[in-house]
């Protein structure tokens, strides 16, 4: 018999499988949901929420960039994550969280009522394995362009961005590529379908510019380490047919901290190679919260 999981739901705890919506609803018909999704880690002195306040806080950037109203403070939500956490006894996992309307709207008008659910979940009980997280892939520069930020809310987490991603994904798969990367509408990369991604030519490193890329938290993360490691990361406008003349390449994401690329469409990477191997340790090391630096990143669970 499976572990029941509980969920926070609009103020009161209850089994995940009551958190429904209806298909009629807005944010199911439109994908209108925002959502947040933040690693939960099992540091030494105890399981630990990485970077809860930057994703609370995202949280509610994104509600505010796409006119949805949150009927929680800030507080609240964090105070539940913790709660939801701790009923589900997650050592080493996840909390995905979301603001969604659940009234029914045949329209293209968000009505009003907003809900919130929280649900906290540990690998083994869900069958992931963390180390595929850290396996080199294959990467293929998808036919369909990151959204523009004039066309969408590219810097907010909606449910609606991610069917760029899906579309691109699915597409380089069939081509017999692991992962997918983006290009911008000016024709500079811009990430993958969930990841940001990072490019390193001797000890220099770049990064795409945020203006078309959500900034991830994680990439906020992995830039400051690697700075802090002595590869002051540089923002920049990249073509792809500039891509081979790099050595190292990964992505950066919650669920991949630092997942190394072997190829993107014919260049290849030393995977991993010695910025990204020593970054991989220092991220792992970062996790165990022994590093007094970066202990401000760490919400303990007890």
């Amino acid at each position: 018999m499976k572990t029941p999981i509980v969920a926070w739901i609009d103020g009161s705890f209850a089994d995940s499988e009551q958190a429904t919506v209806p298909i009629l609803s807005h944010s199911f018909s439109r994908a209108s949901a925002i959502f947040e999704v933040l690693s939960i880690i099992d540091a030494d002195s105890g399981p630990a929420m990485l970077c809860l306040e930057e994703h609370v806080d995202r949280f509610f950037s994104s509600a505010q960039r796409t006119y949805l109203t949150i009927p929680y403070s800030r507080e609240t939500i964090r105070d539940a994550l913790i709660q939801t956490a701790r009923k589900n006894s997650v050592t080493n996992g996840l909390a995905k969280f979301y603001a969604y309307y659940t009234d029914l709207e045949l329209g293209n008008h968000a009505p009003h009522q907003v809900s919130v659910a929280i649900f906290c979940l540990d690998y083994t009980a869900i069958g992931v394995n963390q180390r595929d997280f850290w396996k080199p892939v294959s990467v293929g520069i998808s036919q369909y362009r990151k959204l523009h930020p004039q066309t969408a809310a590219v810097h907010a987490k909606v449910v609606g961005n991610y069917v760029n991603g899906y579309l691109a994904r699915t597409e380089v798969r069939r081509k017999g590529f692991e992962e997918a990367l983006m290009l911008d509408t000016n024709g500079f990369i811009a990430e993958g379908p969930t990841s940001n991604i990072f490019l390193v030519k001797g000890s220099h490193v770049e990064t795409p510019t945020e203006e078309n890329v959500l900034p991830g938290i994680t990439r906020m993360l992995i830039m400051e380490v690697l700075a802090d490691m002595g590869y002051p990361v540089k923002e920049a406008h990249i073509l792809p047919q500039d891509l081979c003349q790099y050595d190292e390449a990964f992505f950066s994401g919650t669920l991949k901290a630092v997942q190394p690329i072997t190829v993107i469409e014919g260049c290849e990477f030393t995977s991993p190679g010695a910025v990204t191997a020593a970054l991989k340790k220092k991220i792992q090391e970062l996790a165990t919260g022994t590093i007094p630096r970066y202990q401000r990143f760490l919400t303990y669970l007890a």
